[in-house]
C-alpha cells in the first residue's frame, strides 16, 4: 500500500458543496430543474434528496417515482419535477454524506397556479 493511498484510507476527503441551489418561482405546469454542484469526496458521499411539509416543516426523503427524476452528472446533482403543481411548492434540500463529513444545500420553491381568464366567453366582452 502506497503512503497516499495509506493516508486516503485513513481520513479520507469529505464532500465539498461548490454550488448552491437557487430559490425559484415559476407558474405550473412548468418543469423544474433544481440544481447544485458537490464533490462527493472519498469514499464517494451517498446523495439525498429531501421536500419539506408545508406546515411542520419536516423534511422527509424523495425517491425516484413517477414525479421526481435525480440525476447525476459528474459533480451536477439534480432534482427533476417533470410537470409541477402548486402542491409541489416546499423547501428542497440535497444532502451528501460519507464517513468524513456532510453538506447541505436548501433552496425555495414557489409554484403557482395558472388562472385562466373566462370573463370574455361568460359575458361575452
Amino acid at each position: 500500500m502506497l503512503l497516499a493511498d495509506l493516508h486516503l484510507a485513513r481520513f479520507g476527503i469529505p464532500p465539498e458543496l461548490s454550488e448552491r441551489l437557487k430559490n425559484i418561482r415559476l407558474v405550473a405546469p412548468e418543469k423544474v430543474v433544481l440544481s447544485c454542484c458537490i464533490k462527493l469526496g472519498d469514499p464517494t458521499a451517498d446523495v439525498r434528496w429531501y421536500r419539506s411539509g408545508k406546515v411542520f416543516k419536516i423534511f422527509r426523503e424523495i425517491f425516484n417515482d413517477e414525479k421526481y427524476e435525480m440525476r447525476r452528472d459528474g459533480d451536477m446533482l439534480s432534482l427533476i419535477i417533470a410537470v409541477s403543481e402548486a402542491t409541489d411548492s416546499a423547501i428542497y434540500r440535497c444532502e451528501a454524506v460519507n464517513k468524513f463529513g456532510k453538506v447541505q444545500t436548501e433552496s425555495s420553491l414557489v409554484v403557482q397556479r395558472t388562472y385562466h381568464c373566462l370573463s370574455a366567453v361568460v359575458f361575452g366582452w
